[in-house]
């Protein structure tokens, strides 16, 4: 059985009011998403969505904009993805392992292969990645269904996915 982490698939970044929308990048990967998480849900795959929630002044975040605040919409799952929710991992930290239960999760389905898909690929994907290939697991980044606010930063997190962390990057 595998496993996929769908990371930050909230409005913050793909509603057209969210405070860090992604804009046409947000449009193109919420179609690629949805047909994604479909075709993995008829393989069988467990799907575990990662969201970030955070208090107003989370200290973590002091150089950049407040996103994803408790009680926002930012933090709401566009209805297009909820059919594919199996468990919703909250964290406020890019890593959806932080404070979740994601690991105990994962030893009751005993994963083959991790896949990781959403935004942004050089925080989320990345520390996310980066715990799964600490624990042993094969991680696989389809490119395609990842994205970054900045373009720069997203091809610096699939070239540390690919050549730092040896995930499978397609």
């Amino acid at each position: 059985m595998d496993v996929v982490v769908a990371c930050g698939l909230q409005h913050a970044y793909f509603g057209k009011t969210g405070v860090r929308y992604l804009g046409e990048k947000a449009d193109v990967l919420k179609v690629r998403l949805e047909s994604f998480l479909k075709e993995e849900r008829a393989k069988g795959s467990t799907i575990f969505f990662a969201r970030e929630v955070h208090q107003k002044e989370d200290p973590f975040y002091r150089t950049t904009k407040s996103h994803s605040l408790v009680g926002s919409p930012d933090i709401e799952i566009p209805e297009v993805f909820k059919p594919y929710v199996r468990l919703v991992l909250n964290t406020t930290r890019p890593s959806a392992f932080y404070m979740t239960p994601l690991e105990s999760e994962l030893h009751k389905v005993k994963p083959e292969t991790v896949r990781v898909v959403g935004v942004e690929t050089h925080m989320a994907i990345l520390f996310t990645a980066e715990e799964f290939r600490n624990r042993g697991y094969p991680v696989i980044v389809p490119e395609a269904l990842t994205a970054s606010e900045d373009d720069y930063l997203h091809g610096l997190g699939i070239n540390l996915l690919a050549n730092a962390l040896s995930a499978v990057v397609l």
